[in-house]
């Protein structure tokens, strides 16, 4: 055995089902329940249908018919407790047994190990292989072992289906066998009854008696063969469905595992070792890094340096600063003796307007003045006489 094997052998009983025997079926539970439901059926028959040819069929046509009703009573037990079985574990795969809210970066994280043992008190198959790939996954750190083990599970279980339906299918072969025995047995006693017919045939009796021993071999050869192939087409139909939806399951099983939890799980150099990365970096700052006394000196100087330097530039910025005002105020200067003259200009031509408008104003009244006189005299009303009118 290799080491992997080992290994892999190592986590197998770190959950529920270490045997990976979960849908397994108890052999004496399924004998007892085929024969409570034999008793049941032939109680039945003797009860209700005991005159019919149900009756017949079962009671009179010998000991195969006995066998082969119970061989397909177990079947149909094997296959009833198998389907229970698979609805339960159907039931299971609704649930979210692994939260997204848990996290899978450090495998010895406190929330991972509830979530496994958590898993492990439950009793359906598919927390129980979750828990166990967790379980793997925590004792190892690695993905790759717990990727091996769900793989073991799978490959292990598929085959444990496979041949869990191995004797119910050899009995399934077995019914008509045993009604091709039962047949024989039949043919038998028609050959010889017949032949014991031939060597007492003298009177009419006797030969009714021989022709019902031929007929009654007959009809047991017949009528086990029928029950036979029967039963077994109706024990072999469900058995095959149950088969198919068990294998059904345990594929959803294996999706699940392999798209909703594999997938999370870190491998040992993808998970954080907080512990190991503080210690490195502890470690880096002690190799690498000098001791604070001898940074003291070298800061010291460093200091110095960028004091002068910053010293060198704030004068050479405060020189430039001193050259840009002086230019500003000459600038204000100018403008301020422009700003005077064009005051002065202004004045004058006020003043200039001044003295025209006074000029303006002083001939003016002086036309006024001679102007008055001849207005008054136009104001006088004028007397006219007659003389004056002759005159004119």
């Amino acid at each position: 055995m290799n080491t992997k094997s080992k290994e892999t052998n190592q986590y197998l009983l770190l959950s529920g089902d270490s045997q990976r025997q979960k849908l397994e079926v108890n052999f004496w539970l399924v004998s007892l329940m085929a024969l409570m439901l034999l008793i049941l059926l032939y109680t039945l028959t003797l009860l209700f249908f005991r005159t019919t040819f149900i009756g017949v069929l079962l009671y009179e046509r010998g000991f195969t018919q006995y066998l082969v009703m119970y061989l397909a009573s177990f079947v149909v037990s094997l296959t009833v407790i198998k389907l229970i079985k698979l609805q339960q574990e159907s039931l299971s795969l609704r649930r979210s047994w692994v939260p997204q809210t848990v996290t899978f970066d450090n495998p010895r994280a406190r929330d991972l190990l509830t979530l496994q043992n958590n898993l492990t008190k439950h009793n359906q198959l598919l927390p129980i292989r979750c828990s166990r790939i967790l379980g793997a996954y925590i004792q190892s750190g690695s993905r790759k072992i717990a990727s091996e083990l769900a793989l073991d599970d799978s490959t292990f279980y598929l085959s444990a289906s496979e041949s869990s339906y191995t004797f119910p299918r050899v009995l399934v072969w077995a019914i008509p066998l045993l009604g091709f025995i039962g047949t024989v047995i039949g043919i038998s006693q028609a050959v010889n009854g017949f032949s014991s017919f031939l060597e007492q045939a003298g009177e009419i009796e006797q030969i009714k008696e021989g022709i019902g021993t031929v007929t009654s071999g007959l009809a047991v050869a017949f009528d086990t063969t029928l029950l036979a192939l029967l039963l077994s087409v109706l024990v072999m139909i469900p058995l095959v469905l149950v088969e198919r939806m068990e294998s059904r399951l345990l594929l959803r099983i294996d999706i699940y595992v392999n798209d909703l939890v594999l997938p999370r799980l870190k491998e040992k150099g993808e998970a954080l070792d907080y512990d190991g990365i503080n210690q490195s970096i502890r470690q880096a700052f002690q190799e690498y890094l000098p001791n604070p006394e001898s940074l003291i000196e070298p800061a010291q100087i460093y200091a110095k340096q960028a004091a002068e330097n910053f010293s060198k530039s704030f004068i050479s910025e405060v020189e430039k600063l001193q050259q840009l005002s002086g230019s500003l105020i000459e600038q204000i200067e100018k403008i301020n003796q422009m700003s005077l003259e064009e005051k002065s200009k202004f004045l004058e031509t006020l003043d200039e307007q001044l003295k025209v408008n006074r000029e303006l104003s002083d001939s003016m009244i002086t036309e006024i003045k001679q102007i008055k006189p001849i207005l008054e005299k136009l104001s006088k009303p004028r007397v006219i006489t007659f003389s004056d009118s002759e005159e004119y």
